[in-house]
C-alpha cells in the first residue's frame, strides 16, 4: 500500500536559525480519497530544527469515527499529563490523551468526550468554532456561532469546567452560559450606549494576566472583551463588556483603532460583498503571556480572509500590545502589522491556522506551507530576510484548519517509525505544478518482495527506477559525485541523490503512479546492505531534459 507520508518538501525558504525550538505542532488534516481526517503531529526526528521529512508527521489521533471534523485544537498539561482539547464532530468537546505511550490517541480510553456542547446548556442545537482554557480553573471558554438568519439560543459564550474532577464537564453545575446572546447587551461608544451583535463568535482567547475573555465577533467585525466583575458566572452585567480592539469600523459609535482611523495601519476588512456594511474575519485569536519585545503580553490577532472574498485582508498577522494598561487596542501604537503575508517573501494572500510560541508565532498558509515568524532585528514586524523560517508543509495536499504548539515529547513517538527506510531529499517540480515522491510497502527484508512507488508523476509517461550502492558517488563513466545537480544538463531545480547501478523502468497510470516490485535474495550475507533508491519521470515539457526527478529513499536490507 502506498502510504502518503512519505513524502518531502521542496527546497527549504529560510535559515533555520530562527526555528522554533523544541515546539512540535497537533494540526487537523486529512485525505479525502483516504478518508483519514483527524489530528496529524509533528516531531523533530533528524534534530534538524523543522519537520520536512515525509516521517516527521504522523498519526495523533485519526479514527475515522469521533474525529473526522475539527473546529479547534488546543494543547494542555495538567500535572505531568499531556491532553488535546478539540472542538469535533457532533458538537462535542474531545479530550486526547496517549495513555499507552505508543504515539497516538485512539486506543481504548484515550478520546473522552469531555463536553457536549448541545446537553449542556439544554439546547437543541449549538454550533461551537473556537475554545480557549483557564489555566487556573481548568475551564474552558467556548464560542457559539450558530447565526444563519439571526441570533439562536445557544449563541453566545459558553464556560465548561469539570468541577467533580470525574475527566469531563458533562454533569449539573458544569456548564455556564458566559455570554448569551439573546439576552442582548450594550457596550460603551463614543456618544453613549451602543447595540452590539453577541450571535455570531468566531474566535475566542483568554487574558490569562487579567482574567479576560476576548472573542471576535463576526457579524459586527469586532473584537469584545468581557470579564465577570461581581462574580456570578457571567459578564452580562453593567461594564463587563467592551470594546476591545477595531480594526474594521464597521458597527456606527463605537471607537476605531487610533491607527486604523489615521491610515498608518491598514483596514482588517474589505467592502461585504452584499453591499452593506464590511467584511472581515479575524477567527485566529492567541494571548501570549510575557512575549512582547520587553516583556510584555502579546494579543495576537490573524486574518482568515479567503481572497475570493477579502482581497488584500488574507494572511495578516496583527500584533497588539496593551502599553497603557486600559485593556484595549485602540490607542496608537497598540497594534502593528506584524505579518503581511500577501506582500511577503512567501507571498501568503492566504491563512488558515496559527499558534504562538517562543516569542513569534506559527503560520499555516493557504497553500499547506507552515511557517515560524519571530522579528529577529527588533523592529516591530517578521516581514524582513531571516524572520520567516519554512518549517513544514501539507504532505496531503488540501485544507488545513486548525493547530496548536505542544513541547517536543508531549506524546511519544509512535513505534511505527522505520530506520531502515529513510526519506531524503528534495523533489524537483513537474510541469503541472506536482512534486513526484518516493515511497515503499516496507524496507528490504532477505527472501521477501519490496514494492517501490511513485507518486505525483505525470500520467501514461515513462519512469525509471534508481537503484544504487551510494548516495555519495555513481562510478560510472564519467564518474558522479552525488548528490549532482541537473541544472548542467537541462533540468534546473532538480538533483541525482543516487548511484544508478540498476534501472528498472515502469509506466504510471491515469494518476500518475507507478510501482516496480522488487525480490530481496534470500542470503544473509546481505543483511545490513544499504540500498538508495530515486525515480527519473519523464516530463517533454518540463525543462530541455525532459525529466523531473522524484525526492531519494535510503533502505537497509534486515532479515
Amino acid at each position: 500500500m502506498r502510504t502518503s507520508l512519505a513524502i518531502l518538501a521542496s527546497i527549504s525558504l529560510g535559515s533555520l536559525a530562527m526555528a522554533q525550538g523544541s515546539d512540535e505542532y497537533a494540526m487537523y488534516q486529512g485525505d479525502s480519497t483516504l478518508n483519514d481526517w483527524g489530528i496529524w503531529r509533528t516531531t523533530d526526528l533528524d534534530g534538524n530544527g523543522d519537520f520536512v521529512a515525509g516521517d516527521e508527521i504522523m498519526y495523533l489521533g485519526v479514527d475515522g469515527n469521533m474525529i473526522n471534523y475539527v473546529q479547534d485544537v488546543k494543547y494542555r498539561q495538567e500535572n505531568s499529563q499531556h491532553f488535546l482539547y478539540i472542538i469535533s464532530t457532533n458538537d462535542m468537546i474531545l479530550r486526547l490523551e496517549d495513555i499507552n505511550g505508543d504515539g497516538d490517541t485512539i486506543d481504548v480510553g484515550e478520546i473522552v468526550e469531555w463536553a457536549d456542547t448541545r446537553n449542556g446548556g439544554l439546547f437543541s442545537n449549538a454550533s461551537p468554532d473556537a475554545l480557549d482554557h483557564d489555566p487556573v480553573t481548568g475551564g474552558f471558554y467556548v464560542t457559539d456561532d450558530n447565526w444563519s438568519s439571526g441570533t439562536q439560543p445557544s449563541s453566545g459564550i459558553h464556560y465548561y469546567v469539570d468541577n467533580n474532577n470525574d475527566g469531563d464537564a458533562r454533569d449539573a453545575g458544569e456548564f455556564t452560559h458566559y455570554v448569551d446572546a439573546l439576552a442582548g447587551l450594550t457596550i460603551g461608544g463614543t456618544t453613549g450606549q451602543v447595540t452590539v451583535d453577541l450571535g455570531d463568535f468566531e474566535g475566542i482567547m483568554y487574558d490569562t494576566t487579567n482574567g479576560v475573555v476576548v472573542g471576535f465577533a463576526q457579524q459586527d467585525c469586532m473584537l469584545y472583551a468581557f470579564q465577570d466583575l461581581n462574580a456570578d458566572g457571567d459578564a452580562m452585567d453593567a461594564g463587563e463588556a467592551w470594546n476591545f480592539c477595531n480594526l474594521v469600523d464597521d458597527v456606527p459609535g463605537l471607537e476605531l483603532n487610533a491607527d486604523v482611523a489615521s491610515g498608518v495601519l491598514p483596514n482588517a476588512g474589505c467592502a461585504s460583498s452584499s453591499g452593506t456594511g464590511m467584511y472581515a474575519t479575524l477567527e485566529v485569536l492567541e494571548f501570549a503571556p510575557g512575549a512582547g519585545p520587553l516583556g510584555e503580553d502579546v494579543y495576537w490577532i490573524m486574518s482568515t480572509a479567503a481572497t475570493s472574498t477579502c482581497n488584500g485582508a488574507g494572511g495578516r498577522l496583527y500584533r497588539g500590545i496593551d502599553y497603557n494598561g486600559d485593556l484595549d487596542l485602540n490607542d496608537a501604537g497598540e497594534v502593528v502589522l506584524y505579518y503581511d503575508g500577501a506582500n511577503s517573501a512567501q507571498s501568503m494572500p492566504s491563512c488558515y491556522a496559527g499558534a504562538a510560541h517562543d516569542g513569534g508565532f506559527s503560520i499555516r498558509s493557504g497553500g499547506g506551507e507552515l511557517y515560524f515568524l519571530k522579528d529577529a532585528n527588533n523592529n516591530n514586524d517578521a516581514m524582513d530576510p531571516g524572520d520567516a523560517t519554512y518549517m513544514s508543509f501539507d504532505p496531503l495536499g488540501h485544507f488545513v484548519g486548525e493547530m496548536d504548539n505542544m513541547p517536543a515529547g508531549a506524546f511519544a513517538p509512535p513505534a511505527v517509525i522505520n530506520p531502515n527506510w529513510t526519506i531524503f531529499g528534495s523533489s524537483g517540480t513537474s510541469s503541472t505544478g506536482s512534486t513526484p515522491t518516493i515511497s515503499s510497502n516496507g524496507h528490504p527484508v532477505i527472501g521477501q518482495p519490496l514494492e517501490i512507488y511513485l507518486d505525483d508523476g505525470l500520467a501514461g509517461r515513462n519512469n525509471i527506477l534508481f537503484m544504487g550502492f551510494s548516495d555519495t558517488v555513481w562510478n560510472r563513466p564519467p564518474v558522479f559525485n552525488l548528490p549532482y545537480d541537473m541544472t548542467g544538463i537541462g533540468a534546473p531545480g532538480n538533483f541525482l541523490f543516487v548511484a544508478g547501478d540498476y534501472q528498472f523502468q515502469s509506466g504510471s497510470d491515469a494518476a500518475g503512479h507507478a510501482v516496480i516490485p522488487l525480490n530481496i535474495p534470500n542470503n544473509p550475507n546481505f543483511i545490513g546492505w544499504n540500498l538508495y533508491f530515486q525515480w527519473y519521470c519523464s516530463d517533454p515539457t518540463a525543462n530541455a531534459r525532459g525529466a523531473t526527478m522524484s525526492n531519494a529513499a535510503h533502505a537497509i536490507i534486515t532479515d
